[in-house]
C-alpha cells in the first residue's frame, strides 16, 4: 500500500532553506573539530576571548529552548494533513531557528569549559547530551525539508520521531546542566517522595554510565602474632590472703543534646553549602576550590598557586575566603557573586571565629564560647542538625 501524500497548493522551492541547512551542519562539524569537547581539565590558559563568548552560554542556550518548545506545539497542529498545509512552512523555519540556536549554545559551553571546574559526571552528561540532541535535531531539520519536498506523510512521522527523541535528550541534558549550577538536590529537595525517588534513581544510573567506580582499598594482610617460647616455670611463693572488695555499680550517663555536635561539621559548614557550594562542589568546582568537606575547604583552590591560602588557622583576615566575602558587592572577585544570596553579619563573624580559634575539625560545640552576635547562628545550625538527626530513618530497625 503506498504511503500517504499531501499535496500542497502549489509547489515551493526550499533551495534557501537546503542551503542555510547545510551552511549549519558544516559550521557544527568545523566547530567541533576546531573546539572539541573535553572531558579532562584544560591543558592551558584559554584566551579572554573565549572566556568572553563561553560566559554567553546560558543566554544563548534558551534561544533553542524557546524555539524548539514552541516546535512541539506547532507538531501538534501539523499532525492532520490541513494542519500541515497551513502550519508546516513556519514550522519548518522554527526548527531552523532552534537548530542554529542549539550549534550556537554548544560551541558557547564548550568554551565556557576551558574555564576548568566542569570535571564531573553531571558535566559529561550534559556536554554529551547537548551535543547528541544538537545532532539530532539537524538530523530532523534535513528529513522535514525532504519530507516537504516530497510531499511524504511517512517520512514527516520520521521526522517527528527523531525531533522528540532528540529534544527529550538535550532536556534531559538541560537537567544535569542544572545541576551543575544549582547542585543535586535543586530540583528534588521539594519534590514529592515519590517524584523525588524516580528523578534520584535515573540520576544515578545515568551517572553510572560516567563516573568510574571508586577504588576499593585493598584489605590489610593480617600478619599471624609470633609463636613466643613458654618460659620456664617459677616457683610462686603464697602470698597473703586479702578479702575481695565488691567493685561499686556503674553509674549509666545519661547523653546530653549537643554534646556529639562539632563546630566545623553542624555549625560551619552548613554556611558553606547554603551560600557556597552551588559553585564550589564535587561537580562544579569553579576556580579548582571546592568547599563541601573540611578537607577540600583547607585545601583550598587555584589561588593557592598565587601563595593566598584558603583558610589560615588563627588568621581570619589573612585568610582568602573572609577577604573575598568582605571585599564590596560590586567587585569580581565578592564571594558570593552579585545576584546570589549573601552572608549575613552574623554568619561572617561565625567564619571569622571559627578560623581565629584555629579552624579546627574536632572542636566540639559544647563547651565553645561563641561571641553574642554569632549565637543566633548557632542555635539554628544546631536546631537544623538534631531535625535532620530526628527524622533520618534508623538502619537497624526493622
Amino acid at each position: 500500500m503506498p504511503s500517504p501524500q499531501f499535496a500542497p497548493e502549489q509547489p515551493k522551492s526550499f533551495l534557501g532553506v537546503w542551503v542555510a541547512t547545510l551552511s549549519l551542519i558544516v559550521i557544527f562539524v568545523v566547530g567541533l573539530m576546531a573546539f572539541p569537547p573535553s572531558f579532562e581539565a584544560p591543558a592551558g590558559e584559554p584566551s579572554s576571548n573565549v572566556l568572553f563568548v563561553g560566559r554567553f552560554h546560558p543566554i544563548f542556550v534558551h534561544t533553542p529552548v524557546g524555539a524548539l518548545l514552541l516546535l512541539v506545539l506547532m507538531e501538534v497542529f501539523c499532525l492532520t494533513r490541513r494542519g500541515e498545509e497551513k502550519y508546516g512552512p513556519a514550522a519548518l523555519i522554527t526548527l531552523l531557528v532552534g537548530a542554529a540556536g542549539a550549534i550556537l549554545a554548544v560551541f558557547a559551553g564548550i568554551m565556557l569549559s576551558r574555564e576548568g571546574g566542569y570535571l564531573s559526571g553531571n558535566f559529561s552528561l550534559h556536554q554529551s547530551m547537548g551535543i547528541i540532541g544538537t545532532t539530532g535535531v539537524l538530523l530532523a531539520l534535513v528529513i522535514r525539508i525532504y519530507a516537504m519536498g516530497q510531499g511524504s506523510s511517512e517520512l514527516l512521522h520520521a521526522y517527528r520521531a527523531i525531533f522528540f527523541l532528540s529534544f527529550s535528550v538535550m532536556g534531559l541534558g538541560a537537567h544535569f546542566g542544572g545541576n551543575m549550577s544549582h547542585g543535586n538536590k535543586f530540583l528534588t529537595q521539594h519534590a514529592p517522595p515519590i517524584v523525588k525517588s524516580q528523578i534520584t534513581g535515573m540520576e544515578k544510573l545515568m551517572l553510572s554510565f560516567v563516573t568510574p567506580p571508586k577504588e576499593e582499598p585493598e584489605p590489610d594482610i593480617v600478619q599471624p602474632p609470633p609463636v613466643i617460647p613458654p618460659a620456664p616455670p617459677k616457683t610462686i611463693t603464697q602470698a597473703p590472703t586479702v578479702p575481695e572488695t565488691t567493685p561499686p555499680p556503674a553509674v549509666a550517663v545519661a547523653p546530653v543534646g549537643g554534646d556529639d555536635k562539632l563546630v566545623f561539621q553542624h555549625v560551619v559548614l552548613p554556611i558553606f553549602e547554603a551560600k557556597c557550594n552551588k559553585c564550589h562542589n564535587e561537580d562544579k568546582a569553579k576556580g579548582d576550590l571546592r568547599l563541601d568537606s573540611f578537607e577540600m575547604v583547607m585545601k583550598g583552590g587555584a589561588s593557592e598557586e598565587d601563595g593566598a591560602k584558603n583558610i589560615i588557622p588563627g588568621k581570619p583576615e589573612e585568610s582568602l575566603t573572609i577577604q573575598r566575602i568582605l571585599l564590596a558587592l560590586e567587585e569580581d572577585d565578592h564571594m558570593p557573586p552579585d545576584g546570589k544570596d549573601q552572608l549575613t553579619e552574623g554568619e561572617i563573624a561565625l567564619l571569622r571565629w571559627w578560623i581565629q580559634q584555629g579552624a579546627s575539625n574536632t572542636q566540639k560545640v559544647t563547651g565553645a564560647k561563641f561571641p553574642p552576635e554569632v549565637q543566633p547562628v548557632v542555635d539554628e545550625a544546631l536546631k537544623v542538625a538534631s531535625n535532620q538527626s530526628f527524622s533520618a530513618p534508623n538502619p537497624a530497625s526493622p
